[in-house]
């Protein structure tokens, strides 16, 4: 690589390691007696080469007509040379180099998490043809296209698994830290690592419209848009800044004037311009400047890295403030599809054999009860083949199953079998036999009652007649909503809602079984938004919790949307502020916690920088400070801001003392969440 090439792509390092070389020739050339200009020949050389970059960006500065901390920093250089301090004015700006040079770096630490994002997906996928597999960059492979891959490579497109099984590690995109299992039919994405298993894949989505291109998208969209305590600083340092050039200006010209008025043998006009620049080395606001965006950018990037999209520094800040939080239930506290919860064996029989039959007779229906049944009766015997078949709506099914007639459906069979049944007619036999009936008829009523008292849909299940089993199907609570609510309140909100759709009945269920006090059943999703808007009123900031499509009215109402389950969901990227790309709830006391750490570390550097400042700036006015020491001061407070700020970074989005940590720990299996 050319000497040339080499200067192009590292500027920034090689006037540092040069400007220091320089510096340490001029030192030792001046403790060997060397003549005074040839001391001060290499100070000079060491600062045009240790202020390439500051240079540059004060010319640009000048051209926008602003005053920012190069053009301080330039002002401050000229003027020690101005009084023959050349080797101040070299430390000076050398320190400034390093400083800036060290900043650039640990910042730039801060978006790798991106950039390794985007190196996820690999550049070529290996697409199935007639002629055999074909190496063929993503960006020319088409929606259809199957593409295979192999144990140990990453899925380089969204798709649909066509053919073969395999684990899939999922974190870059979930956060969820074990491999999850795929089959044919199942969806997986872009970025994601195939470990064990060959899979081929139906591309579903070109290479740009991936779910890992939309989050890089939407991070660096976050990245860009700017926090109201950012564009806070931002104002302040626009008019600070000049305040701070007038400020120096009068220093260095008020009290010599001053004292030659008076006829006072005071430090004269040398000492007081030199504590002039030293005020304007220690006024340059670099360390305020970038308090709050690296903070912002290096949560933001282990928020994404951890399965939760931020579309900007707003909404972190506005977690800090939130104390209320509104949850839809089904899809959000719930899975979101029926599962079976009880079987209660009733006249002698046993659970399995009720849930078998069930299972046998709903094999033919695509109800989604039916579904839900056939899905737990799986792993049972099969009670025989299903003959004379039947399906009444709204009832439910009949059939024989080796021979025996069975029914099975909703408490309507019970109801309507005893409008049918003349009981009180029957002979001594008969009427014996009716007592067992009314029994069993008694016995499925009060298991039904229960079933609904507790929130869930009961089937009967009769045979020949009679009743020999209840089941309850409901919408399964996630597995991790019961901890949500103790999660939440450790982070400090105060008030917590679920907004549904469904019946009071079955939302009281659920709130009992999340500990959550405030329910409001029956709402449309216009109605969501009315109560979103009463609680904002009477609470503060709101965030709602939904699954991003039916919530979303009160999802974009609520001061903060955050979308449940937006893995591969294009309407819930867009319409929520935060968007979980996993289906577990507990990232949402992981975000507010990391929301609230990231407000504190930015008053941290916020109040560091101004006490540090204020306190170099007195001992400048008092010429205690040199320049060089100011420079050193300042740069050091820039770094300790970004290394304070890059701790949000490197742990994880807070775990509390109550909380397990969600996908980075065990937790029971998410079947149909």
């Amino acid at each position: 690589m050319s000497v040339a090439a080499v200067w192009s792509e590292s500027r920034a390092e090689v006037a540092v390691v040069a400007g220091a070389g320089l510096i340490v020739v001029a030192w030792l050339l001046g403790r060997i007696a060397m003549p005074g200009w040839v001391v001060d020949a290499c100070y000079a050389a060491a600062i045009l080469l240790s202020g390439t970059v500051t240079w540059r960006r004060m010319l640009v500065a000048l051209r926008a007509r602003t005053v920012d901390m190069n053009v301080l920093m330039t002002i401050a250089v000229a003027g020690a040379v101005a009084i023959g301090q050349w080797a101040e004015a070299a430390m000076v700006i050398w320190l400034f180099a390093l400083g800036g040079l060290l900043e650039s770096r640990s910042v730039s630490r801060t978006r790798r998490s991106i950039r390794d994002l985007m190196d996820l997906a690999p550049p070529h996928a290996l697409v199935l043809a007639e002629e055999g597999p074909a190496d063929v960059p993503v960006a020319e492979v088409r929606v259809g296209d199957v593409v295979l891959v192999r144990p140990g490579e990453r899925i380089a497109l969204d798709g649909v698994v066509a053919s073969g099984a395999s684990s899939v590690d999922e974190s870059p995109i979930t956060g969820e830290s074990m491999p999850v299992d795929k089959g044919v039919g199942d969806r997986v994405f872009a970025g994601s690592l195939n470990t064990n298993g060959v899979l081929e894949v139906s591309v579903s989505a070109p290479a740009t419209e991936s779910t890992l291109a939309h989050i890089v998208y939407l991070v660096e969209e976050a990245q860009a848009n700017r926090a109201p305590v950012q564009r806070l600083v931002d104002r302040f340092t626009r008019y600070y800044t000049p305040a701070v050039v007038a400020l120096a200006v009068a220093i260095a010209v008020v009290p010599p004037l001053v004292e030659r008025a008076l006829g006072i043998a005071g430090a004269g006009f040398e000492s007081w311009f030199y504590r002039a620049l030293v005020v304007l080395v220690v006024a340059c606001p670099c360390a305020l400047v970038i308090s709050t965006p690296v903070a912002i950018v290096s949560a933001i990037s282990r928020a994404a890295r951890d399965g939760v999209l931020v579309k900007g520094g707003a909404y972190l800040e506005q977690a800090a403030a939130v104390r209320v939080i509104a949850f839809d239930k089904t899809g959000t506290l719930t899975c979101g599809t029926p599962e079976v919860v009880s079987v209660n064996a009733l006249d002698g029989v046993g659970p399995d054999e009720v849930l078998a039959v069930a299972g046998a007779l709903e094999s033919r229906s695509t109800h989604p009860l039916a579904r839900a049944i056939v899905r737990s009766a799986g792993r049972l015997a099969h009670p025989g083949e299903l003959d004379q078949y039947g399906d009444t709506p709204g009832k439910g099914v009949r059939g024989r199953l080796s021979g025996t007639p069975y029914e099975l459906g909703s408490s309507r069979l019970l109801t309507d079998r005893l409008d049918g049944d003349a009981v009180n007619q029957r002979t001594t036999i008969e009427h014996a036999r009716s007592n067992e009936y009314a029994g069993a008829i008694a016995a499925a009523l009060g298991q039904i009652a229960e079933e609904e008292d507790a929130g869930h849909t009961a089937l009967v299940l009769l045979r020949d007649g009679v009743p020999i089993g209840v089941i309850g199907v409901a919408d399964a609570l996630r597995p991790e909503a019961s901890l949500v609510a103790p999660a939440l309140r450790d982070v400090g909100v105060r008030h917590l809602a679920i907004l549904s759709g469904d019946n009071e009945r079955v939302a009281l269920s659920v709130a009992a079984q999340t500990e959550i006090d405030d329910v409001r059943a029956r709402l449309l999703p216009e109605e969501k938004t009315e109560v979103v808007r009463d609680l904002q009123s009477r609470h503060g900031l709101v965030a709602m919790v939904g699954d991003g499509v039916n919530d979303a009215p009160a999802l974009a109402v609520a001061d903060i949307g955050i979308a449940m389950g937006a893995i591969g969901s294009d309407t819930a990227l867009e319409t929520a502020d935060v968007a979980l790309m996993g289906d577990d709830l507990l990232a949402v006391p992981r975000f507010l916690r990391l929301g609230r750490r990231t407000v504190r570390v930015i008053r941290q550097n916020v109040a560091f920088s101004v006490a540090v400042k204020g306190a170099t700036l007195v001992l400048a006015v008092a010429g205690i400070a040199p320049l060089w020491l100011a420079v050193f001061a300042d740069m050091g407070v820039a770094l300790l801001v970004i290394a304070n700020s890059m701790r949000l970074l490197r742990s994880r989005a807070g775990a509390s003392r109550n909380v397990p940590l969600g996908p980075w720990a065990a937790s029971p299996d998410r079947a149909g969440g």
